[in-house]
């Protein structure tokens, strides 16, 4: 008689467990219309996404940043996002913040990581943007189109920087990479 109260237990908790689970792995996601910012001392514990606005963070965000449509995404020297920040129009990046995860910008924008700026993650530029870095960026720079990937003078890079296309590297000096720097397109490394 135990063993069938025992299954019937066993049965109702896993059922209560897979219940929660997705609850509790899914983050809530703030949508916004039009430009919004985030202000300093202010926190965010979800994804926010902005649709044909600017972005400005001040404060901090826990999930990730995505911006749709016209507009762009300014990280300030307070600002820090600890997922993800991916920008889908045509408008930039601009990073003088803290970025933990991966950034992303799938059109004709610019990602700038500008001095100060810190993104931990990887910088993906996919279209005909480009990716200006003069911060850090602790793994991988990469640009797959036609846009060009340029390193500051006192930019650092922990990773690997990848051109496949027709863009060029533009690397000036004093600017460091630790990983490889590889042209797998039409264009050219250009050391200044």
């Amino acid at each position: 008689m135990h063993t069938k109260y025992r299954i019937v237990a066993l049965g109702a908790a896993a059922g209560l467990l897979l219940t929660a689970v997705p609850l509790a792995a899914h983050a809530d996601e703030i949508v916004r219309h039009g430009s919004y910012t985030v202000s300093k001392g202010k926190t965010i514990d979800d994804d926010l996404t902005v649709r044909s606005g600017t972005l400005t963070i001040y404060g901090t965000v826990k999930g990730n940043v995505k911006q749709t449509g016209n507009g762009n995404i300014r990280i300030m020297s307070t600002g820090k996002v600890e997922g993800n920040v991916a920008e889908g129009g045509s408008g930039d990046v601009q990073i003088w913040g803290e970025v933990k995860g991966n950034v992303s910008e799938g059109s004709s924008g610019t990602i700038r990581v500008e001095r100060g700026g810190d993104v931990e993650g990887n910088v993906y530029e996919k279209d005909s943007g480009s990716a200006r870095i003069s911060g850090s960026v602790d793994g991988n720079v990469e640009e797959s189109s036609t846009g060009e990937v340029a390193i500051g003078s006192r930019a650092r890079i922990d990773g690997n920087v990848y051109e496949k296309n027709d863009g060029d590297i533009i690397l000036h000096r004093g600017g460091k990479v630790e990983g490889d720097i590889s042209e797998s397109g039409n264009g050219k490394l250009i050391r200044r």
